[in-house]
C-alpha cells in the first residue's frame, strides 16, 4: 500500500477515536504516523494471557471481548466496543496481559508503541484525562460486575448487562433500542456468571414477552423502563 496511502487513513483512524480528539492537528499527524492498523475476523485472537502488552491498543470499528480461558471453559470478563482502549490496564502497568482477547466481530485496531504512548501521556494533559476517564470506568464496570454476581437473580444480572450494552452500544429504533452485537447464549452466560441454560430460559422468556427480542446479529429492547424495572428487582421474569 502507498505510504501516504496508509497514513491518511491511519490519521482518519486517529482522529475517529474520542480520545485523541482534544489533542492538537500536529500531534495527531505524530500519533498517526507512529502507530499502526491491524484487522482481524470474528473469532481471531487478539493475544494472549501471558501475552506482551507492548502497544497502546484502541478499537476503531467492531468489538471485541476479553476472556480468562479455563479448563472448561472461557470465561468472559468484559466486552470493548468502537473508542474504547483494550488492555490498557496492563500497558499501564508493564505488564503481561492477564487475559486473552478475541474479535467478536470484524475488528480494526489502532496500536500505539507503548514507549510512544507513555510520551504521549507526559506531553498531552488533555490525552492523560481522557484515558484516565475510559481506565475508570472499566474499574467501575469491573466493580458493578463483581457486585451483580453476589446474590442476585440471573434475570436481574441478565436485564443489567442489556442495559449497559444499551448505554455503552445502542442505536434509538422507534421508541425501543437495538444494540448491533452478536451474542451467543454461551457468552452471555458467560457475562453474568450463570449456566447457558439458565440464559437460554431466561431469552426465550423475554423473547415470548416482547421484553428482549433476539434478531439476527443484533438484540431489541422495546422499552428500557419494563427492563430496568426487572435490573432493579422490582418485577420477576423468573416465574
Amino acid at each position: 500500500m502507498d505510504q501516504d496511502l496508509r497514513t491518511d487513513r491511519v490519521l482518519a483512524a486517529v482522529r475517529s477515536v474520542a480520545m485523541f480528539r482534544g489533542l492538537s492537528a500536529e500531534d495527531q499527524r505524530r500519533v498517526a504516523a507512529l502507530a499502526t492498523l491491524r484487522v482481524y475476523q470474528r473469532g481471531d485472537s487478539l493475544w494472549e494471557a501471558g501475552d506482551p502488552a507492548d502497544h497502546f491498543t484502541v478499537i476503531v470499528n467492531g468489538r471485541v471481548k476479553v476472556v480468562r480461558r479455563t479448563e472448561t471453559a472461557d470465561v468472559i470478563l468484559e466486552i470493548f466496543s468502537a473508542g474504547e482502549p483494550v488492555g490498557a490496564i496492563a500497558v499501564y502497568n508493564v505488564m503481561p496481559y492477564p487475559a486473552a482477547a478475541v474479535a467478536l466481530e470484524p475488528v480494526t485496531l489502532l496500536m500505539l508503541p507503548r514507549r510512544d504512548y507513555f510520551e504521549l501521556m507526559e506531553r498531552n494533559p488533555d490525552f492523560t484525562r481522557s484515558l484516565m476517564r475510559e481506565l475508570t470506568k472499566l474499574v467501575l464496570a469491573l466493580t458493578r460486575k463483581l457486585e451483580d454476581v453476589r446474590g442476585q437473580r440471573v434475570d436481574v444480572r441478565i436485564a443489567q448487562l442489556f442495559l449497559s450494552l444499551a448505554e455503552r452500544m445502542g442505536e434509538s429504533e422507534g421508541d425501543g433500542t437495538v444494540i448491533h452485537i452478536r451474542l451467543t447464549r454461551q457468552e452471555i452466560a458467560d457475562l453474568v456468571g450463570t449456566t447457558v441454560e439458565s440464559a437460554i430460559r431466561v431469552l426465550s422468556r423475554w423473547g415470548r414477552a416482547g421484553l428482549v427480542i433476539t434478531r439476527d446479529g443484533e438484540f431489541m429492547i422495546p422499552s428500557r423502563d419494563k427492563l430496568a424495572a426487572v435490573a432493579e428487582g422490582a418485577a420477576d421474569t423468573e416465574g
